[in-house]
């Protein structure tokens, strides 16, 4: 998704401007966090992790890119900031994983409405867990943070072809759990 003002301020930035970085924090601090809520319950890691990572931003102004989307670059970048400390979090506390894919796993219960415990909410929940962490997170990023197919591919670091496939088997996954088989009827 293309957003002129986004561009401004990014190019303000660019410069070093602190007025067009405190805009910048000002917008995207509460999406970046609610993304990194999808990955982890603490919410003073992601607290801490936005302080730094604007932080980094700020100082490191100069060495900024030019994004296609500002708003995939943020989330992308936020993204590694939170994987690290994540990672040295469970170095710190001796939890070892093989996997390094399960340190960023979106949590199927912070995509849907927690509070809502109706047996609709709770079917649509366990429909989610059945998806993968690539399928819940592409059905995030697509339907709740409206990005496009570029800016996703961006993020994750797959083409975009691949985003779209990921986004219709998701949706083909889902449509299985979720609507009853046709009964045959004659």
């Amino acid at each position: 998704m293309y957003h002129q003002g986004d561009r401004i301020i990014w190019e303000l930035c660019l410069k070093g401007d602190r007025n067009a970085f405190e805009a910048l924090y000002r917008k995207y601090y509460p999406i970046l966090y609610n993304y990194g809520k999808l990955y982890t319950q603490d919410a003073d890691i992601v607290k801490n992790c936005l302080q730094d990572f604007f932080l980094k931003l700020i100082s490191n102004y100069a060495n900024l890119s030019q994004p296609i989307s500002i708003h995939a670059y943020l989330l992308k970048a936020f993204r590694h900031t939170l994987y690290n400390k994540l990672r040295s979090e469970q170095a710190r506390h001796d939890i070892q994983t093989d996997y390094t894919d399960s340190v960023l796993s979106i949590k199927a219960e912070q995509i849907i409405d927690e509070e809502d415990s109706s047996p609709r909410n709770r079917f649509i929940c366990h429909a989610l867990k059945t998806l993968s962490s690539k399928q819940q997170e592409i059905l995030y990023l697509y339907y709740i943070r409206e990005l496009s197919h570029e800016e996703i591919a961006e993020l994750l670091n797959i083409n975009y072809q691949s985003s779209k496939n990921l986004l219709f088997r998701s949706i083909s996954k889902l449509r299985e759990m979720l609507l009853p088989t046709e009964d045959v009827r004659k």
